[in-house]
């Protein structure tokens, strides 16, 4: 294809909904698990071949997810683009927490800093980063939680 395609609706919902988090396209992609570049790719909906050459791309279910997760998008709104799959993936429960493991739940956070903790924790391979991780963001006077 010698002609970059338009952004996919799913791109459009994922870059817009980025643009009013504050956050940058880096540091989304972080939290998501993935690299800047694919993160570009996916809402670009194209990756480029070779000079004046791009290869549509199309996000995995569970990749959509993680980002839309991320950036605050709702399931309505990925079927809405036309990704009833990646609504589903975010709409399940997480595969990346034990069954028998506490929501990672701090009093007095947003919905919108809550999926940023929960993402970040995500990014940590292991249950023990993840344990430490939150042991040093308790400090006296902030609540302690649960991982």
């Amino acid at each position: 294809m010698d002609e970059r395609p338009p952004p996919p609706p799913e791109g459009q919902l994922i870059a817009g909904a980025l643009a009013r988090t504050g956050l940058s396209i880096r540091r989304a992609a972080t939290l998501a698990g993935m690299s800047y570049g694919r993160w570009r790719q996916i809402t670009n909906g194209y990756q480029n071949v070779s000079p004046g050459s791009y290869a549509r791309v199309r996000a995995p279910a569970e990749t959509l997810a993680r980002m839309a997760r991320v950036v605050g998008v709702e399931p309505g709104e990925l079927t809405a683009a036309g990704r009833p799959d990646a609504a589903a993936e975010l709409a399940a429960p997480s595969r990346h927490q034990d069954p028998g493991s506490r929501d990672h739940t701090v009093p007095g956070l947003t919905a919108d800093e809550k999926v940023i903790v929960e993402a970040f924790l995500r990014t940590l391979r292991e249950r023990r980063e993840q344990q430490e991780a939150m042991r040093s963001r308790h400090a006296p006077g902030t609540p302690a939680v649960a991982v």
